[in-house]
Protein backbone atom coordinates (compact mmCIF):
# COMPACT_ATOMS: atom_id res chain seq x y z
CA UNK A 1 0.00 0.00 0.00
CA UNK A 2 2.89 2.73 0.51
CA UNK A 3 4.22 1.74 -2.73
CA UNK A 4 1.24 2.30 -4.26
CA UNK A 5 0.80 5.39 -2.39
CA UNK A 6 4.23 6.79 -3.66
CA UNK A 7 3.16 6.13 -6.60
CA UNK A 8 0.31 7.65 -7.01
CA UNK A 9 1.98 10.78 -5.39
CA UNK A 10 4.40 10.57 -8.08
CA UNK A 11 2.13 10.58 -10.79
CA UNK A 12 0.13 13.54 -9.18
CA UNK A 13 3.16 15.27 -8.70
CA UNK A 14 4.89 14.86 -11.93
CA UNK A 15 1.75 15.42 -14.11
CA UNK A 16 1.74 19.02 -11.91
CA UNK A 17 5.39 19.80 -12.14
CA UNK A 18 6.16 19.54 -8.94
CA UNK A 19 9.35 17.11 -7.39
CA UNK A 20 8.71 13.74 -5.85
CA UNK A 21 11.28 11.51 -4.31
CA UNK A 22 13.05 9.59 -6.55
CA UNK A 23 11.82 5.98 -7.70
CA UNK A 24 13.40 5.07 -10.28
CA UNK A 25 18.03 5.03 -10.59
CA UNK A 26 19.71 4.34 -13.47
CA UNK A 27 23.40 3.87 -12.03
CA UNK A 28 26.67 3.25 -14.46
CA UNK A 29 28.83 1.66 -12.16
CA UNK A 30 31.80 1.60 -14.16
CA UNK A 31 32.71 3.23 -17.71
CA UNK A 32 35.28 0.06 -17.96
CA UNK A 33 34.32 -2.32 -20.72
CA UNK A 34 36.11 -4.98 -22.72
CA UNK A 35 33.85 -4.91 -25.40
CA UNK A 36 34.36 -2.53 -28.36
CA UNK A 37 31.18 -1.55 -29.46
CA UNK A 38 31.28 0.65 -32.59
CA UNK A 39 28.11 2.45 -31.83
CA UNK A 40 29.38 3.20 -27.75
CA UNK A 41 32.60 4.71 -26.62
CA UNK A 42 32.49 3.39 -23.28
CA UNK A 43 35.26 1.37 -23.79
CA UNK A 44 37.63 4.29 -24.50
CA UNK A 45 36.69 6.51 -22.01
CA UNK A 46 39.20 7.06 -19.03
CA UNK A 47 37.65 4.63 -15.87
CA UNK A 48 38.06 8.04 -13.39
CA UNK A 49 36.65 7.69 -10.00
CA UNK A 50 34.01 4.69 -8.94
CA UNK A 51 31.91 4.75 -5.84
CA UNK A 52 32.83 2.48 -3.34
CA UNK A 53 30.39 -0.17 -1.63
CA UNK A 54 30.46 2.17 1.14
CA UNK A 55 30.19 5.01 -1.15
CA UNK A 56 27.33 3.62 -3.05
CA UNK A 57 25.58 2.41 0.54
CA UNK A 58 25.40 6.28 1.51
CA UNK A 59 24.48 7.58 -1.96
CA UNK A 60 21.82 5.01 -2.14
CA UNK A 61 20.43 5.84 1.92
CA UNK A 62 20.13 9.33 0.81
CA UNK A 63 17.87 8.50 -1.82
CA UNK A 64 15.94 6.25 0.25
CA UNK A 65 13.05 3.93 -0.91
CA UNK A 66 13.25 3.20 -4.55
CA UNK A 67 11.58 1.32 -6.85
CA UNK A 68 14.05 0.35 -9.38
CA UNK A 69 17.67 0.18 -9.48
CA UNK A 70 19.28 -0.52 -12.94
CA UNK A 71 22.99 -1.40 -12.62
CA UNK A 72 24.55 -0.78 -16.18
CA UNK A 73 28.14 0.37 -17.65
CA UNK A 74 30.32 -0.15 -19.32
CA UNK A 75 30.71 -3.50 -17.78
CA UNK A 76 29.17 -4.11 -14.43
CA UNK A 77 30.69 -7.26 -13.95
CA UNK A 78 34.32 -6.03 -14.23
CA UNK A 79 33.87 -5.08 -10.86
CA UNK A 80 35.27 -7.32 -8.30
CA UNK A 81 32.65 -6.24 -5.91
CA UNK A 82 29.46 -6.13 -8.39
CA UNK A 83 28.17 -8.81 -5.59
CA UNK A 84 28.70 -6.49 -2.65
CA UNK A 85 27.81 -3.22 -4.46
CA UNK A 86 24.34 -4.63 -5.63
CA UNK A 87 23.67 -6.24 -1.60
CA UNK A 88 24.86 -2.80 -0.44
CA UNK A 89 21.79 -0.88 -2.89
CA UNK A 90 18.90 -3.40 -1.35
CA UNK A 91 20.14 -3.20 1.52
CA UNK A 92 20.14 0.99 1.44
CA UNK A 93 16.57 1.33 -1.01
CA UNK A 94 14.93 -1.90 -0.91
CA UNK A 95 14.35 -1.56 -4.81
CA UNK A 96 11.13 -3.82 -6.25
CA UNK A 97 13.73 -4.93 -8.93
CA UNK A 98 17.02 -4.57 -9.03
CA UNK A 99 17.95 -4.75 -12.98
CA UNK A 100 21.58 -5.84 -14.32
CA UNK A 101 22.70 -4.88 -18.23
CA UNK A 102 25.39 -7.26 -18.93
CA UNK A 103 27.64 -8.43 -22.26
CA UNK A 104 27.41 -11.71 -20.88
CA UNK A 105 31.00 -11.92 -21.53
CA UNK A 106 31.69 -13.79 -17.90
CA UNK A 107 29.09 -16.52 -17.08
CA UNK A 108 30.71 -17.77 -14.23
CA UNK A 109 30.82 -14.49 -12.38
CA UNK A 110 27.28 -13.98 -13.44
CA UNK A 111 26.07 -17.18 -12.37
CA UNK A 112 27.66 -16.90 -9.14
CA UNK A 113 25.93 -13.37 -8.71
CA UNK A 114 22.42 -14.55 -9.42
CA UNK A 115 23.21 -17.57 -7.06
CA UNK A 116 24.36 -15.81 -4.23
CA UNK A 117 21.90 -12.75 -4.89
CA UNK A 118 19.20 -12.93 -1.73
CA UNK A 119 16.29 -11.46 -3.03
CA UNK A 120 16.53 -13.31 -6.68
CA UNK A 121 12.79 -12.83 -7.47
CA UNK A 122 13.54 -8.74 -7.31
CA UNK A 123 16.58 -9.77 -9.96
CA UNK A 124 16.31 -9.04 -12.94
CA UNK A 125 19.42 -9.32 -15.49
CA UNK A 126 19.50 -8.82 -19.37
CA UNK A 127 22.18 -10.06 -21.91
CA UNK A 128 22.94 -8.15 -25.19
CA UNK A 129 23.52 -9.03 -28.47
CA UNK A 130 23.99 -7.15 -31.65
CA UNK A 131 23.58 -9.79 -34.04
CA UNK A 132 23.87 -13.19 -34.80
CA UNK A 133 27.90 -14.76 -34.53
CA UNK A 134 29.37 -12.72 -37.23
CA UNK A 135 28.04 -9.50 -36.76
CA UNK A 136 27.68 -9.54 -33.19
CA UNK A 137 31.86 -10.78 -32.85
CA UNK A 138 32.62 -8.09 -35.43
CA UNK A 139 31.16 -5.44 -33.25
CA UNK A 140 32.25 -6.34 -29.83
CA UNK A 141 35.63 -8.12 -30.65
CA UNK A 142 37.42 -10.97 -29.20
CA UNK A 143 36.89 -10.89 -25.84
CA UNK A 144 32.65 -10.62 -26.26
CA UNK A 145 31.97 -13.39 -28.24
CA UNK A 146 28.13 -14.33 -29.16
CA UNK A 147 29.03 -18.26 -28.10
CA UNK A 148 29.93 -16.65 -24.33
CA UNK A 149 26.87 -14.62 -24.29
CA UNK A 150 24.54 -17.45 -24.96
CA UNK A 151 26.14 -19.54 -22.73
CA UNK A 152 25.48 -17.08 -20.03
CA UNK A 153 22.14 -16.78 -21.45
CA UNK A 154 21.80 -20.80 -21.01
CA UNK A 155 23.73 -20.50 -17.37
CA UNK A 156 20.42 -18.56 -16.55
CA UNK A 157 17.63 -20.01 -17.77
CA UNK A 158 18.58 -23.08 -15.60
CA UNK A 159 18.84 -21.02 -12.80
CA UNK A 160 15.73 -19.08 -13.06
CA UNK A 161 13.47 -22.51 -12.91
CA UNK A 162 14.88 -22.87 -9.27
CA UNK A 163 15.53 -19.44 -8.28
CA UNK A 164 12.50 -17.68 -10.37
CA UNK A 165 14.67 -14.63 -11.05
CA UNK A 166 13.81 -12.45 -14.60
CA UNK A 167 16.81 -13.29 -17.47
CA UNK A 168 16.38 -11.20 -21.23
CA UNK A 169 18.17 -10.64 -23.83
CA UNK A 170 18.44 -7.25 -25.54
CA UNK A 171 19.20 -7.00 -29.28
CA UNK A 172 20.68 -3.73 -30.52
CA UNK A 173 20.48 -3.67 -34.48
CA UNK A 174 23.41 -2.08 -35.46
CA UNK A 175 23.32 -2.82 -39.29
CA UNK A 176 20.63 -4.18 -42.18
CA UNK A 177 22.93 -7.22 -41.69
CA UNK A 178 21.61 -7.04 -37.87
CA UNK A 179 18.21 -6.31 -38.41
CA UNK A 180 18.17 -9.67 -40.53
CA UNK A 181 19.59 -11.60 -37.94
CA UNK A 182 16.53 -11.06 -35.64
CA UNK A 183 14.83 -13.88 -36.12
CA UNK A 184 17.32 -16.38 -36.58
CA UNK A 185 19.01 -15.45 -32.65
CA UNK A 186 15.27 -14.90 -31.39
CA UNK A 187 14.86 -18.81 -32.47
CA UNK A 188 17.92 -19.97 -30.95
CA UNK A 189 16.87 -18.53 -27.92
CA UNK A 190 13.30 -19.90 -27.37
CA UNK A 191 14.78 -22.97 -25.99
CA UNK A 192 15.74 -21.14 -23.08
CA UNK A 193 12.22 -19.53 -22.84
CA UNK A 194 13.96 -16.02 -22.84
CA UNK A 195 12.12 -13.01 -23.62
CA UNK A 196 14.48 -10.98 -26.80
CA UNK A 197 13.40 -7.31 -27.23
CA UNK A 198 14.78 -5.24 -29.59
CA UNK A 199 16.06 -1.72 -29.98
CA UNK A 200 17.46 0.29 -32.68
CA UNK A 201 21.12 1.60 -32.21
CA UNK A 202 21.58 5.23 -31.99
CA UNK A 203 23.65 7.65 -33.98
CA UNK A 204 25.10 9.11 -30.61
CA UNK A 205 24.02 9.97 -26.90
CA UNK A 206 25.60 12.60 -24.04
CA UNK A 207 26.30 9.35 -22.50
CA UNK A 208 27.87 6.99 -24.27
CA UNK A 209 29.67 9.31 -27.03
CA UNK A 210 33.34 10.27 -25.56
CA UNK A 211 32.86 13.38 -27.89
CA UNK A 212 29.67 14.76 -26.15
CA UNK A 213 29.96 13.55 -22.93
CA UNK A 214 29.02 16.15 -20.18
CA UNK A 215 27.72 18.26 -22.67
CA UNK A 216 24.12 18.93 -24.16
CA UNK A 217 23.27 16.69 -27.27
CA UNK A 218 20.34 18.96 -28.37
CA UNK A 219 20.93 18.03 -32.03
CA UNK A 220 20.02 14.89 -31.24
CA UNK A 221 16.75 15.25 -30.32
CA UNK A 222 15.32 15.26 -34.07
CA UNK A 223 12.07 15.60 -34.81
CA UNK A 224 11.02 11.90 -35.13
CA UNK A 225 12.19 11.71 -31.84
CA UNK A 226 15.20 9.28 -32.75
CA UNK A 227 18.76 9.48 -33.65
CA UNK A 228 19.00 6.61 -35.71
CA UNK A 229 22.31 5.07 -36.51
CA UNK A 230 23.36 5.87 -40.07
CA UNK A 231 24.17 2.54 -40.84
CA UNK A 232 20.25 2.24 -40.86
CA UNK A 233 19.71 4.73 -42.77
CA UNK A 234 18.43 2.72 -45.97
CA UNK A 235 16.82 -0.24 -43.64
CA UNK A 236 12.92 -0.71 -43.26
CA UNK A 237 12.80 0.71 -39.91
CA UNK A 238 9.36 0.78 -39.69
CA UNK A 239 8.44 -2.70 -41.26
CA UNK A 240 10.52 -3.47 -38.71
CA UNK A 241 9.26 -2.33 -35.76
CA UNK A 242 5.51 -3.07 -36.97
CA UNK A 243 6.32 -6.90 -37.16
CA UNK A 244 8.63 -6.35 -33.68
CA UNK A 245 5.14 -4.65 -31.97
CA UNK A 246 3.64 -7.71 -32.85
CA UNK A 247 6.22 -9.76 -31.13
CA UNK A 248 6.22 -7.77 -28.29
CA UNK A 249 2.71 -8.20 -27.36
CA UNK A 250 3.34 -11.82 -26.78
CA UNK A 251 6.13 -11.44 -24.48
CA UNK A 252 6.36 -13.94 -21.49
CA UNK A 253 7.08 -11.34 -18.37
CA UNK A 254 3.84 -8.81 -18.05
CA UNK A 255 5.45 -6.02 -17.36
CA UNK A 256 8.14 -5.47 -19.96
CA UNK A 257 5.30 -7.08 -22.59
CA UNK A 258 3.29 -3.66 -21.49
CA UNK A 259 6.35 -1.40 -21.38
CA UNK A 260 7.82 -2.64 -24.71
CA UNK A 261 4.39 -2.31 -26.78
CA UNK A 262 4.18 1.32 -25.49
CA UNK A 263 7.38 2.01 -26.60
CA UNK A 264 7.23 0.67 -30.05
CA UNK A 265 3.86 2.43 -30.43
CA UNK A 266 5.17 5.50 -29.71
CA UNK A 267 8.18 5.14 -31.89
CA UNK A 268 6.53 3.27 -34.87
CA UNK A 269 4.89 6.98 -34.76
CA UNK A 270 7.60 9.17 -34.87
CA UNK A 271 9.21 7.21 -37.23
CA UNK A 272 6.05 7.63 -39.62
CA UNK A 273 6.30 11.33 -38.86
CA UNK A 274 3.02 12.25 -36.71
CA UNK A 275 3.25 15.64 -35.41
CA UNK A 276 3.96 15.92 -32.02
CA UNK A 277 4.24 19.33 -30.43
CA UNK A 278 4.65 18.15 -27.12
CA UNK A 279 6.42 15.12 -25.41
CA UNK A 280 4.45 12.02 -24.39
CA UNK A 281 4.26 10.97 -22.00
CA UNK A 282 5.67 14.16 -19.68
CA UNK A 283 9.62 13.15 -19.00
CA UNK A 284 10.20 12.54 -15.46
CA UNK A 285 14.33 13.34 -15.49
CA UNK A 286 15.18 14.78 -12.49
CA UNK A 287 11.94 14.19 -10.93
CA UNK A 288 11.05 10.60 -10.24
CA UNK A 289 14.38 9.38 -12.35
CA UNK A 290 17.43 9.86 -11.73
CA UNK A 291 20.89 9.03 -13.18
CA UNK A 292 24.18 8.23 -11.35
CA UNK A 293 27.61 8.33 -12.96
CA UNK A 294 30.24 6.04 -11.58
CA UNK A 295 31.65 8.59 -9.61
CA UNK A 296 28.62 10.06 -8.37
CA UNK A 297 27.48 12.75 -10.43
CA UNK A 298 23.96 13.10 -11.48
CA UNK A 299 23.54 14.06 -15.39
CA UNK A 300 20.23 15.86 -16.29
CA UNK A 301 19.59 12.80 -18.65
CA UNK A 302 21.05 10.40 -21.72
CA UNK A 303 21.22 13.27 -24.00
CA UNK A 304 22.24 16.03 -21.87
CA UNK A 305 25.11 15.33 -19.73
CA UNK A 306 25.78 18.17 -17.90
CA UNK A 307 25.94 18.01 -14.27
CA UNK A 308 23.66 19.27 -11.28
CA UNK A 309 26.01 17.86 -8.81
CA UNK A 310 27.55 14.79 -6.91
CA UNK A 311 25.81 12.84 -4.26
CA UNK A 312 28.70 11.20 -2.98
CA UNK A 313 30.40 15.08 -1.83
CA UNK A 314 26.32 16.32 -1.31
CA UNK A 315 23.31 15.94 0.37
CA UNK A 316 20.29 14.67 -1.53
CA UNK A 317 18.39 18.11 -0.92
CA UNK A 318 21.80 20.00 -2.27
CA UNK A 319 22.02 17.97 -5.87
CA UNK A 320 18.09 17.73 -6.63
CA UNK A 321 17.07 21.06 -5.20
CA UNK A 322 19.50 23.29 -6.31
CA UNK A 323 18.59 26.12 -8.51
CA UNK A 324 20.97 24.75 -10.88
CA UNK A 325 18.71 21.43 -10.86
CA UNK A 326 15.89 23.75 -11.15
CA UNK A 327 16.87 24.98 -14.56
CA UNK A 328 18.03 21.74 -15.33
CA UNK A 329 14.24 20.83 -14.58
CA UNK A 330 13.22 23.73 -17.01
CA UNK A 331 15.04 22.40 -19.79
CA UNK A 332 14.09 19.14 -19.70
CA UNK A 333 10.10 20.36 -19.77
CA UNK A 334 11.24 22.60 -22.69
CA UNK A 335 12.86 19.47 -24.53
CA UNK A 336 10.41 18.19 -27.53
CA UNK A 337 11.27 14.48 -26.21
CA UNK A 338 14.00 11.92 -27.37
CA UNK A 339 11.52 9.27 -27.44
CA UNK A 340 14.94 7.16 -25.74
CA UNK A 341 13.34 3.66 -24.33
CA UNK A 342 15.22 3.99 -21.28
CA UNK A 343 13.75 7.68 -20.54
CA UNK A 344 10.71 6.80 -22.01
CA UNK A 345 9.38 3.68 -19.61
CA UNK A 346 9.64 5.26 -16.42
CA UNK A 347 8.22 8.64 -18.04
CA UNK A 348 5.39 6.72 -18.99
CA UNK A 349 5.03 4.72 -15.56
CA UNK A 350 5.38 8.17 -13.43
CA UNK A 351 3.25 10.51 -15.71
CA UNK A 352 0.33 8.41 -15.56
CA UNK A 353 0.54 7.94 -19.62
CA UNK A 354 1.02 4.40 -19.31
CA UNK A 355 -1.97 3.78 -17.37
CA UNK A 356 -4.36 6.53 -19.03
CA UNK A 357 -3.23 5.07 -22.16
CA UNK A 358 -3.98 1.45 -21.57
CA UNK A 359 -7.06 2.41 -20.17
CA UNK A 360 -8.50 4.45 -23.41
CA UNK A 361 -6.79 2.13 -25.31
CA UNK A 362 -6.30 4.95 -27.04
CA UNK A 363 -4.06 5.29 -30.11
CA UNK A 364 -0.44 5.88 -30.15
CA UNK A 365 -0.36 9.89 -31.32
CA UNK A 366 2.24 12.48 -29.72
Amino acid sequence: MTRLFRLASAIVKNRLGYIPHPSWCTYLVTYRCNARCGMCDSWRMKPGAELTVADAAAVFKKLGPLDVVRLSGGEPFLRDDIGDLAAAIMRASNPLVLHVTTNGSMPAKVEEFATRFRSPRRLSIMVSVDGHRGVHDTNRGVDVTYDVAMDTVRRLSFLRRRLKLDISVNYTVISPQSLEDVGRVRSELASFGVDMHVVLAYSASATYDLRLRGKRAEHLIVPTGYPLHPALADADVTGFISRELAIAKTMGNYFRRVGKAYYLEGLLARLHGQPRPNPNPRCVELRSHIRIMPDGTVPVCQFNGESVGNLNTSSRDAVLGSEHAARARRWVDECTGCWAECEVVPSAIYSGDLLLRSRRRAPFTA
